[in-house]
């Protein structure tokens, strides 16, 4: 992947708000007159193809989130079904979890792409 100005742009974002999660119209807006809407959509694809970023999807407003993939590869996630925070999941109990699975039930879990969705404690409670 080639590093642009662009993508260094928005991998620097991504990278100094690691639990932040944007919207592409939220980084439309943030980066309007630097970088145009096309590129930003196409910067977005590359950083999720190369694992920078996850992208996970809002019911709730019917909007994609990006959010910076700290070594995603290593735990499963948790996905917030109404503003759609991703918290990533790095417990004992989480990984005694995917041993289970593995050992008892031969299956592979895919640390990376695998997602359990449900609410947040700030969406929980409204």
């Amino acid at each position: 992947m080639y590093n642009t100005d662009h993508n260094k742009l928005l991998i620097d974002l991504f990278e100094n708000n690691k639990e932040k999660t944007y919207s592409a119209n939220y980084l439309v807006k943030k980066f309007s007159g630097v970088i145009n809407k096309a590129t930003i959509y196409r910067q977005l694809n590359k950083l999720e193809e190369n694992k920078v970023i996850r992208k996970s999807f809002n019911e709730e407003n019917n909007t994609h989130y990006y959010q910076y993939a700290n070594d995603c590869d290593s735990h499963l996630h948790l996905t917030c079904i109404k503003c759609g925070k991703i918290i990533h999941l790095k417990c004992r109990e989480a990984d005694m979890f995917l041993s289970h699975i593995n050992l008892e039930h031969e299956f592979y879990i895919d640390r990376y792409k695998s997602v359990l969705l449900g609410y947040c404690k700030e969406c929980y409670n409204v």
